[in-house]
């Protein structure tokens, strides 16, 4: 199964405007390694599973409201992945984004999961050869002022509404400590991460470790996705229903 492509045009593959909606859940530890104990998978790709079946959900009742509904081609998450060896403390950075396409255009539970399996086997397999194709230390010199001009320019021109969309959400997953923090005695109950979105990418997904939670952040722009909240309780449901898949 391969990921190179190009994705199906979305609200989410549009300029973003100074708005932002947020929305956090958190999902327990203990179903996750569960399910994927079950399926005999990675907990990246439990995450994938979740994330896909909520997306569909939210799609679904999107067009239930008049609104642009669920695209015929799978949905395709750019994802970052880090390429830096056990050990290895060098100060650069050794990080890459591939994409994965998500299988949410199948409504079959058994089919969808077996189409991410494959996708995600498709993109491991192909990221050995990355590291020798990419220049993965970017000099920080000057790149702030860079990236400002870019945006902007990217902002007025509506670039985004204009050019092929490769990806539809970003999804990322951040190790975290295992372990409860605490502030002058106090334990900290979570720790949702707030991450960004970019023109063309109005939806990031980012998800953390910490303790026995696996606490999700999800950021949007405001026009492209106001009601993020319904994605978030959708990821919570996706999982017990993926639960009650994997043991029936």
């Amino acid at each position: 199964m391969g990921n190179l492509g190009l994705a199906p045009r979305t609200p989410f593959n549009a300029s973003v405007t100074e708005t932002r909606a947020f929305a956090t859940v958190g999902l327990p530890l203990r179903e996750l390694k569960l399910l994927r104990k079950a399926l005999d998978a990675s907990l990246n790709d439990v995450v994938m599973m979740v994330c896909s079946g909520a997306l569909r959900h939210w799609f679904l009742q999107a067009a239930a409201q008049g609104r642009p509904g669920l695209p015929r081609r799978s949905l395709v998450a750019a994802v970052p992945v880090s390429l830096r060896a056990a050990g290895d403390a060098t100060a650069n950075n050794q990080a890459a984004m591939t994409l994965v396409k998500l299988g949410t255009h199948l409504a079959d539970r058994a089919e969808r999961v077996a189409y991410l399996r494959a996708a995600s086997a498709s993109m491991k397999q192909n990221l050995g050869s990355i590291k020798t194709l990419m220049p993965l230390d970017f000099p920080s010199l000057g790149l702030p002022w860079l990236l400002g001009t870019a945006t902007r320019l990217a902002g007025r021109t509506r670039l985004a509404e204009r050019i092929p969309p490769v990806a539809n959400v970003v999804i990322s997953n951040v190790p975290g400590p295992g372990f409860p923090l605490y502030l002058a005695g106090a334990r900290m109950l979570s720790n949702h991460p707030a991450s960004i979105v970019v023109h063309g990418l109005a939806l990031n997904i980012t998800v953390q470790t910490y303790d026995q939670s696996l606490d999700v952040g999800l950021m949007a722009c405001g026009r492209a996705m106001p009601d993020v909240q319904v994605l978030a309780a959708a990821m919570r449901e996706e999982l017990e229903a993926l639960l009650q898949w994997a043991s029936a």
